[in-house]
């Protein structure tokens, strides 16, 4: 790579972007306007004439018509985005050419420059030519062989495994019914086909925004390629803890302003600290930016690899600051240092979701970080992901040291997407002794079997009891050991006054961040002179309903759907609340049949 191969430089005939967003409603124009000119001004664009822009919008309400007479086809049976018409060229021939001749710069500076819309004819083609290679129709192939033998086997589609690990972002663009199946097909061929991914947190929302526009074949050709190729997609769960680190560090380095407000904001100097505001960067681009600037994005990538990415999850950050450079500096007077950095991630969140500047815009802002070298990223990607290597085995180290409970199981501690080895076998550990003979089994796991709470129960309540154990969106985890079965939710008459049951065996219990074993919060009445006359309200259910643990507030709260929850200090097991904000957003939950060993 040469030096200067990064440097970014526009030239003077280049089109700069519109101001305003389409589809932004009128009244909020002006605050659209003063952010989008302040953000073209910084970065030096000049403003695009008002006649190119009307030319466009002419455009675009033209087509809307069209559509809705359903006078253009769609570009596959995923979904319904539609084939358009529009006047910006396609320029594919030239970057099929470049392509060929290994004209890497030349292919980025024609994309990076296009404005192709969602629509446009060039997206038949564009994403297949970008991940051209000698191995594409082969790919192809072995897709279409894998198919035919998982249909003919009869193996169902579930979630792959790697789709459980932290940061993973699940987000399908709207795919219909059958871009769906395909979507979930797609990852299970994957799955089976590469067994060395552990963690693929980007690879369900390209797929899913591939499946837009590609057949599945294709889009497996697409991602195989990706695959291969360096610096493209994470694999590892070290890669993507390391991630974050990279991000602040380049914001730091590039963007000075939008660190100093990330300091003010969060009330501190501490990386260590401010990192956590970062740590949902990937959905900031993949489940926040509107569908028309995560295309735009994802044509960049395909030539620029992981670098794009993080160019658009800078510019986010930029935009942020841009955003709060009016707002009075005590914004956050009288807030905890975890409330201020919650309320950051909520606003970082907020600001793509609510992006105010358009497409081209967005696009210009990431490209404009200048001087942002492959290499500076790889070089503090490496020294980052040592770090956390570091600092996985300085807590293995912390663990082995520990006092730890007294051990009774004579079987293997069970195997889970949510807690490793060490985590499972503490949790076993305070089970009552006659039931660590036997491996808890797997009852119901959320990516597998949905969000119903009838799947679940049908699924959970012929277990006499069970193990519980939750990860929330935000990555902490926790859970219950319930000494009762779940089907006794049916018999409130004979319990006359209680809708609770269960026995003081139970417990709650949540994982330590920093040496990941649990901590574990048992019945108040196990250490009371007088037990009878503790709180005894162990669980409840309903048709809808989940509740582990009450009196003052319930430990663990689900209803409606296995998707949202709230934990709150509770008087039965004497424990805070389980989640460091009241509610909580489930990323995966497991329910295991806890056996007897008889």
């Amino acid at each position: 790579m040469s030096a200067n191969e990064d440097e970014d430089t526009f030239d003077e005939d280049e089109k700069p972007a519109p101001i305003f967003r389409r589809g932004v409603p009128s009244n909020r124009h002006s605050s659209i306007s003063r952010l989008s000119t302040a953000i073209r001004r910084s970065l030096r664009l000049t403003s695009r004439s008002s006649s190119v822009r009307l030319s466009r919008e002419k455009e675009d309400s033209e087509w809307e018509s069209l559509r809705k007479k359903d006078a253009y086809p769609r570009f596959t049976k995923n979904s319904d985005t539609h084939v358009g018409a529009s006047s910006v060229p396609s320029r594919i021939e030239e970057i099929r050419d470049n392509s060929r001749l290994n004209r890497k710069d030349a292919v980025k500076k024609i994309v990076r420059k296009a404005e192709w819309p969602i629509r446009h004819e060039v997206r038949k083609e564009l994403w297949r030519v970008l991940c051209q290679s000698k191995d594409y129709d082969s790919s192809k192939s072995l897709y279409r062989t894998e198919l035919e033998e998982t249909v003919r086997s009869g193996t169902k589609s579930h979630q792959p495994q790697f789709l459980s690990e932290e940061g993973v972002v699940i987000n399908n663009f709207n795919l219909n019914e059958q871009g769906a199946v395909r979507l979930l097909r797609l990852l299970t061929v994957i799955e089976h086909l590469r067994p060395e991914i552990s963690s693929a947190p980007m690879l369900y929302p390209l797929c899913a925004l591939m499946l837009h526009y590609l057949e599945d074949e294709d889009v497996f050709a697409c991602v195989q390629h990706l695959l291969v190729s360096k610096g493209y997609l994470m694999t590892s769960p070290v890669q993507w803890a390391a991630s974050s680190h990279t991000i602040l560090a380049l914001v730091k380095k590039h963007k000075a302003h939008a660190y100093a407000m990330l300091k003010r904001q969060v009330g501190t100097a501490d990386d260590a600290i401010l990192v956590k505001t970062m740590r949902d960067w990937l959905s900031w681009i993949f489940k926040g930016l509107p569908f028309t600037h995560v295309v735009r994005v994802v044509d960049c990538y395909l030539v620029e690899g992981q670098k794009f990415i993080i160019r658009a999850a800078i510019a986010i950050v930029y935009i942020w600051a841009k955003s709060l450079k009016n707002r009075p500096h005590d914004d956050m007077h009288g807030k905890s240092q975890d409330e201020r950095i919650e309320a950051v991630k909520l606003e970082l969140a907020s600001t793509a979701q609510q992006l105010q500047v358009s497409t081209e815009t967005f696009i210009q802002t990431a490209v404009r970080i200048r001087n942002l070298q492959s290499s500076t990223i790889t070089r503090l990607q490496a020294q980052f992901e040592n770090k956390v290597r570091e600092d996985v085995n300085r807590r293995q180290s912390q663990k082995r040291a520990l006092p730890r409970r007294a051990r009774h199981l004579f079987t293997q501690p069970f195997s889970s997407a949510i807690v490793d080895q060490d985590a499972a076998a503490e949790i076993m550990s305070a089970l009552p002794p006659r039931l660590q003979l036997a491996t808890p089994q797997l009852l119901f796991r959320l990516s597998n079997d949905g969000a119903s709470f009838t799947h679940l129960w049908s699924k959970i309540d012929l277990a006499e009891q069970t193990l519980l154990l939750i990860k929330t969106t935000t990555g902490e985890k926790f859970g219950a050991y319930c000494s009762s079965s779940w089907a006794e939710r049916n018999d409130r008459r004979e319990r006359s006054k209680s809708k609770y049951f269960g026995t003081g065996e139970s417990f709650v219990w949540v994982l330590e961040e920093e040496l990941e074993l649990p901590i574990i919060y048992g019945w108040v009445g196990n250490n009371n002179e007088h037990p009878d006359a503790c709180p005894q309200m162990f669980m409840a259910a309903g048709d809808k309903l989940l509740v582990i643990g009450s009196g003052d507030g319930d430990a663990i709260r689900i209803s409606e759907e296995l998707t949202h929850g709230m934990s709150s200090a509770c008087q039965t097991f004497g424990s805070p609340a389980l989640v460091h904000s009241r509610s909580f957003d489930i990323h995966e939950l497991e329910v295991f049949d806890v056996l007897t060993g008889s």
